[in-house]
């Protein structure tokens, strides 16, 4: 597993008040019980730890954790090069 889906699967489990044991990595957020409200709350809590923004469409291509992990780290290896992932780059 991962970094950035262990990352991941801690911060639903905090932002979103589920157990670790109820989280299976490839199951879709509609099958974890995510309302479309509750998934718009969880992409901004994960943009906000990771300080990247992501696009809905592209979440919802591979929507579960294990695809949106394998975004964030497309995002992050994306970040300009002297820039520290997680911190925002200086415009």
């Amino acid at each position: 597993m991962s970094n950035t889906l262990e990352s991941l699967r801690q911060l639903a489990c905090r932002e979103l008040g589920l157990q670790e044991s109820d989280l299976d990595s490839q199951a879709t957020f509609a099958d974890l019980g995510l309302d479309s409200l509750m998934l718009v709350d969880f992409m901004f809590a994960v943009e906000d730890h990771y300080v990247i923004q992501i696009d809905h469409d592209a979440a919802m291509k591979t929507p579960t954790l294990a695809g949106l992990a394998t975004l964030v780290d497309s995002l992050l290896a994306a970040q300009p090069a002297g820039s520290t992932p997680g911190t925002p780059a200086v415009a």
